[in-house]
């Protein structure tokens, strides 16, 4: 059975967190429930980005085109379960999303900020005042 969505309407979580489900009105306008297995859905969640990524690029015609999720809020905790940080990052419409980063990305993500950070300061300084730039020291 093919089912085509004309609009989502809500959604949730059922049987203690087992489930999710989504509520849909099909395109002859009948209510729609669909109810996947907490794997199915954490499937999805891992797949979608992907997908609208892949749709952007056919709908522009741009290969090197991105769905890209504006960030308005980001939190980063510490994580001895899971050996690192945790990396929060959220967009304004209530969008987030959770990354376990292990000591070793934490080093070479903060590595690759600062040297964004100091190329960005750099078009405006002099070459003397380049070398100058404070170091960023990484646990």
């Amino acid at each position: 059975m093919k089912i085509s969505s004309r609009r989502l309407t809500t959604c949730g979580v059922l049987r203690n967190g087992q489930v999710v489900h989504l509520d849909l009105v099909d395109h002859e306008g009948a209510d729609i429930s669909v109810e996947l297995p907490f794997d199915q859905a954490q499937a999805i969640a891992m797949t979608l980005p992907n997908l609208l990524t892949s749709a952007l690029q056919q709908l522009t015609g741009k290969p090197t085109a991105r769905y890209v999720f504006p960030l308005v809020n980001w939190l980063v905790e510490r994580s001895d379960e899971h050996g690192g940080l945790l990396l929060t990052l959220a967009t304004e419409d209530g969008f987030q999303v959770t990354f376990g980063v292990p000591v070793e990305a934490c080093k070479g993500l903060g590595m690759t900020l600062a040297a964004g950070s100091l190329a960005d300061n750099a078009a405006d300084k002099t070459e003397d005042q380049i070398g100058a730039a404070p170091l960023v020291t990484l646990n």
